[in-house]
């Protein structure tokens, strides 16, 4: 299987028996969003569906999260918006009953365990 890599002038190719494998790429998460009207959303009970800006998402209560796997960004995640990056937010049908690591701490300091989230418009 021949190979070819470009450097900035010269192109070549380079033949070789062992084929590289492509890295498999995940999908990157859909970053749930919720119908804000009482009794069309699908948040679970221990969250509400709250405005962020340009979306609603579902928001675990202040303090709580929903899993010990604090990076699983298809569980939870917590997203850059101004003065609420303590809340952590769920896909809909999402439980947080799980107290934070630092859930008797002032606001700015809840849930730091649960990375911020660009890729999800706040």
């Amino acid at each position: 299987y021949p190979t070819e890599t470009h450097h900035t002038k010269y192109p070549t190719k380079y033949p070789t028996k062992y084929p590289t494998k492509e890295p498999e790429v995940l999908p990157a998460p859909v970053c749930g969003t919720c119908n804000p009207i009482s009794g069309h959303n699908h948040c679970d009970v221990t969250t509400s569906c709250i405005n962020t800006g340009k979306r609603f998402h579902c928001a675990c209560r202040a303090g709580y999260k929903a899993t010990e796997d604090n990076k699983n960004i298809f569980k939870q995640f917590r997203l850059p918006f101004k003065q609420f990056e303590f809340l952590v937010f769920t896909p809909e049908y999402t439980e947080c009953k799980v107290p934070c690591d630092n859930n008797m701490k002032p606001a700015n300091e809840l849930c730091q365990e649960v990375p911020l989230y660009q890729h999800c418009e706040a």
